[in-house]
């Protein structure tokens, strides 16, 4: 069985269309719904197609808390504004019985398009591809005898994606699924596309070198 975990926070506009994607999938799983303190509705409309969790606020820890009390073999993060294949529990099914270890989905942004935005998707997925480097919005799935083997993902205020990404492709067999994954383009749009791509490249970079989370966590907040 799949575990789906979402770690949510104030997220009442968009957890429902997620939770009525999955729950309309005909095939065994379970929906874990981790809440990080959400202060509007977000755990009264979650609560009715999964079950609720409640955890200190931070992704890294809500979903090592989902993780914890999941009961399938697999574990799959999703973010609450994804929009997920049909197929795709099936498709991380097969994967895992070909000896995948974990891997994630091809990446699109559904709710708005522009050359800009598929540059980027594309360039993500073959990262995703090349580097076996993964972000959250792909979609990330892998087996939970290696996720509890590497020790789940690392509590740190941002990056916590990457993190994990970059211990697997040195423990485990990995793979980019040609299945697909939407996730949604508010933050380009709130922010503007360029604008949000070079920040996102900035704090890539600096992780990379190594500088103290907390700081790019404050260099984060202080751009956005």
């Amino acid at each position: 069985m799949v575990s789906i975990i979402i770690p949510v926070l104030n997220e009442e506009k968009n957890i429902e269309k997620i939770l009525i994607q999955l729950n309309n999938l005909e095939i065994s799983k379970e929906i874990i719904v981790v809440d990080g303190g959400s202060t509007d509705n977000t755990v009264l409309i979650a609560s009715k197609y999964a079950k609720v969790i409640s955890s200190p606020k931070g992704r890294a820890k809500q979903m090592n808390n989902g993780a914890l009390i999941s009961k399938g073999e697999i574990l799959w993060f999703l973010h609450c504004d994804s929009k997920i294949s049909e197929g795709s529990i099936e498709s991380i099914e097969k994967a895992i019985s070909k000896g995948y270890d974990a891997g994630c989905f091809s990446l699109y942004f559904y709710d708005y398009s522009s050359p800009f935005l598929k540059y980027i998707s594309y360039t993500s997925n073959l990262r995703a591809k090349y580097l076996k480097l993964y972000f959250g919005d792909q979609g990330i799935f892998i087996k939970r005898s290696v996720f509890e083997d590497i020790g789940g993902y690392k509590d740190i205020p941002l990056m916590e994606d990457f993190e994990l990404s970059m211990r697997l492709k040195k423990r485990a067999n990995t793979v980019v699924l040609k299945d697909k994954i939407g996730t949604s383009a508010r933050r380009f749009i709130e922010g503007g596309p360029f604008k949000t791509f070079l920040l996102m490249q900035y704090i890539k970079l600096l992780y990379i070198l190594n500088v103290p989370i907390e700081k790019i966590a404050s260099i984060y907040k202080d751009i956005r």
